[in-house]
């Protein structure tokens, strides 16, 4: 009877791990990616490098790559010493290709570095109203 218990008390909490863990083949997403359809994706090709950079606001940056085409980044939470003047720096770098499996961050010199929730890329007219929200800001 002990047996019929300890078999039967095993096979639930093995069931119960099996349930609590991710899908074989599966990993966490850590960072939102997002393709310029609208639709989250494991992964993005980041063409060539970027070559103008925009800060929003607290919480979004503006990337444009040298093929012209543009990415929105938006952060966990407000970075408040986000500025652009001093330079930021993403770590692991945006180039390449970038994952939905890895945790990206904004480092600024003069400031704790700020988790990146989301990369997407965007249509030009929608980076243009972005930029435009800076001037008039």
């Amino acid at each position: 009877m002990k047996k019929l218990v300890a078999g039967v008390v095993g096979s639930i909490l093995m069931a119960g791990a099996v349930m609590a863990a991710p899908a074989l083949g599966q990993t966490e997403r850590k960072t939102d990616i997002v393709d310029l359809g609208g639709k989250s994706v494991d992964s993005l090709l980041l063409r060539y490098g970027f070559d103008a950079t925009w800060a929003i606001d607290t919480q979004n940056i503006l990337l444009r790559d040298t093929y012209r085409d543009y990415y929105k980044v938006t952060l966990k939470a407000p970075c408040r010493k986000l500025e652009m003047d001093r330079g930021i720096r993403f770590f692991p770098a945006l180039s390449g290709r970038v994952y939905s499996h890895l945790r990206y961050e904004v480092r600024d010199p003069a400031s704790q570095p700020c988790d990146i929730g989301r990369i997407e890329k965007i249509e030009q007219d929608a980076a243009l109203a972005l930029r435009a929200t800076l001037v008039k800001g």
